[in-house]
């Protein structure tokens, strides 16, 4: 690992190099009219990236976000960018850079720490590993220029097999946001770095990006401290029709695990732990690096991607009951086809991915539980067509096929497991007139389990289970819009229903720990609504900026043991809204983030035994851009200092005073300031 480490700053510091290159090409040719200005050019970039984001996903008969990153201030955590946006449950587990839980239409919401669901991109190429599971803490947020997100089955990518869909992360380039230096400060010893170097000539087609971070948090909770550093480059060729992009990543991210709260220690004292945490010191240690390359052909009316990549994870994971020593290793590649016609959009695909997984597994205190070697690999393959039924209706047809493999190997027992299978998807796109976008799509998946699900170290009886589990299967019937309703307000709004068999459900001890996880016998139902407002006001001076969005969320069992109960953990309504005075570059206003309603903890609903109770977040931001140079903010969070859950485990079944509750933070402080040269 230690050569690994200094290669990685190797090949950093020689694309560092490359920048001032850029700029000594260009200064001995004397040719100033080949001098880029950053503001100009970052802007123009940007347009264009953003206006070729937005043709994809209005094409595609589903709920979806197009968010521009640097539109929110502070960016030191996923959550930053994603909180205020419909469909999208983000929810803080510590509070600090450890991993949010990530969750769209209650997929993947059972696992915890919460590993799977959602399909991860950076630039179109996949960040999960081939059996399903991701470390959302390993995307660097201040890297990346726009998230695209289609919710829901009916999403574009081949191996998004999950009932969330994707998103995916559009990150900057030399021929973008070349240079910046970045510094935030916050409460409980939050501070943030970062530098990134870019660059590219008008007389050369190569283009060159180094990001350089660090981040550390002493934590709002007891035993709750964290510390991220990461290194992102690109490096990209660029000539005439023909585009290759080379991306290498590294992140090494270290947190204490503070572990779930009682009701009575969440009202009392929400920054205390329980006395095993203290203990036994739980904490875990994730470090990746990633290569990935990518090379595009645009011939008119065929546009063809090749694409591959390569990655290793190392993550040590100390939980109060076990170690977990695991190593992933996995590589892959796809190939994407369009042809364009003038009544029809043809597409196919092809992909695979295969990851070796290495997992040591000691009891807490240490006693040997084996070591369990992991092999997960898909084929995947798609057709797909884009009928112009007239000049207002779009007609989407797609099929994919899928062949997965699960296979776990040890000295004490195996499995060896592989599916095959079909998920088609229809969808319907009407353009009334050219302010109203109309869609309704059905579409089916199929989400083989992760080996965080097969591979279960029962706390109780220190044991090891390979669990045998059916992938989890859904059919997705969803209807939506987007209204441009004046030139000044625009609304979207999605309404879905999703009928799932198989559904992995996890039960955990008193302590947190996983204990089981199983496919449910009976149906389960996800429901909800997605919507969202924008608007703007013009004044004689200024203008005021106004949004808001609602998700709620329906998820309950259709039979069996809960029938009709609510699937635990989700929370039923979330509320975010912000409105903002805006004049030249100054932004500033109040934020609300609203959770109404009484959440369950157990698949019984025992309110009455316990519950996460509802809860409103008051904030304020300010932020002050000067000439596309200098950028200043302020963020003032849960101003009242309220005491609430921000997420919860979920029990088949719960007594007075479990411990299922992960406090969010109090009223916090945070500073920022960005340069840009």
């Amino acid at each position: 690992m230690l050569i690994l480490k200094k290669s990685l700053w190797f090949i950093s510091f020689s694309l560092l190099s490359i920048t001032p290159l850029f700029n000594y090409s260009q200064a001995s040719e004397n040719k100033l009219e080949h001098i880029i200005v950053t503001g100009q050019k970052e802007e123009h970039t940007s347009n264009r990236i953003y206006n070729i984001e937005s043709e994809k996903i209005s094409n595609i008969a589903g709920g979806t976000n197009l968010i521009t990153v640097n539109h929110e201030s502070r960016l030191l955590t996923l959550n930053d960018a994603l909180k205020n946006q419909p469909g999208i449950v983000i929810q803080s587990l510590f509070g600090g850079l450890d991993q949010p839980r990530l969750s769209i239409r209650g997929s993947g919401v059972q696992s915890a720490p919460l590993s799977r669901g959602v399909l991860l991109l950076q630039d179109g190429l996949p960040l999960n590993e081939a059996d399903g599971s991701f470390h959302s803490s390993m995307i660097d947020v201040r890297d990346v220029q726009f998230i695209s997100i289609r919710r829901g089955a009916n999403s574009t990518q081949l191996q998004s097999n999950n009932l969330g869909g994707e998103l995916d992360f559009i990150t900057y380039t030399g021929r973008d946001n070349q240079n910046q230096l970045r510094y935030e400060q916050g409460s409980f010893g939050r501070q943030g770095l970062q530098m990134a170097l870019g660059g590219y000539s008008d007389d050369h087609p190569i283009d060159a990006r180094i990001s350089l971070s660090y981040d550390h948090y002493d934590g709002y909770r007891e035993h709750s401290a964290s510390q991220r550093k990461t290194m992102r480059s690109t490096l990209g060729y660029i000539s005439g029709n023909f585009e290759n992009r080379t991306w290498i990543n590294w992140t090494d991210l270290r947190f204490d695990v503070p572990g779930p709260a009682t009701s009575q220690m969440l009202a009392n004292d929400p920054k205390s732990v329980l006395p095993a945490i203290q203990k036994k010191d739980p904490h875990r240690n994730v470090e990746q690096i990633r290569i990935m390359n990518k090379s595009t052909w645009d011939l008119g009316a065929h546009d063809i991607q090749l694409g591959w990549w390569y990655s290793q994870t190392h993550d040590n994971f100390k939980t109060p009951s076990h170690y977990q020593f695991v190593n992933y290793y996995t590589k892959g590649a796809q190939f994407n086809y369009k042809l364009e016609t003038q009544h029809i959009s043809y597409r196919a695909a092809l992909a695979w991915d295969h990851s070796i997984m290495k997992d040591d597994i000691e009891k807490n205190p240490k006693g040997w539980l084996g070591r369990y070697d992991g092999r997960a690999e898909n084929i995947y393959a798609s057709l797909g067509a884009g009928i112009h039924i007239s000049n207002s209706v779009l007609f989407n047809l797609d099929i994919k096929g899928t062949y997965a493999k699960r296979d776990v190997f040890s000295d004490h027992n195996s499995l060896a497991q592989s599916f095959n299978f079909l998920t088609p998807k229809v969808g319907l796109i009407w353009y009334p007139n050219y302010k109203t976008r109309l869609f309704a799509n059905v579409s089916m998946s199929q989400e083989p389990a992760s080996f965080n699900d097969i591979i279960n170290p029962k706390a109780p009886l220190n044991k090891v289970n390979l669990l045998k589990l059916s992938p989890q299967k859904a059919t997705s019937f969803e209807i939506g819009s987007d209204i441009e309703l004046t030139d000044n307000i625009s609304l979207s709004t999605a309404l879905y229903r999703s009928f799932i068999k198989d559904e992995y459900i996890t039960s955990h001890d008193q302590n947190g720990n996983i204990v089981d996880i199983y496919n449910y016998p009976a149906k389960t139902r996800h429901q909800g609504v997605e919507f969202t407002i924008n608007a703007i006001q013009p004044l004689r001076v200024g203008d005021f900026l106004y949004r808001a969005t609602w998700t709620y969320n329906d998820f309950r069992f259709m039979g069996g043991e809960y029938n009709r109960k609510y699937i635990a953990g989700v929370p039923r309504n979330l509320i975010s809204g912000e409105i903002n005075y805006q004049l030249n570059g100054l932004r500033f206003g109040p934020t609300v983030y609203w959770s109404p309603t009484n959440v369950a903890v157990d698949h019984g609903n025992h309110l009455n035994l316990e519950k996460s109770k509802p809860y409103a977040l008051l904030g304020f931001n300010a932020h002050y851009q000067y000439d596309n140079i200098w950028l200043t903010y302020l963020n003032l969070d849960n101003i009242t200092n309220k005491r609430y859950a921000a997420s919860m485990l979920a029990n088949p079944s719960v007594n007075k005073n479990n411990a299922l509750f992960f406090p969010g933070n109090g009223f916090s402080v945070n500073v920022g300031v960005v340069y840009k040269f």
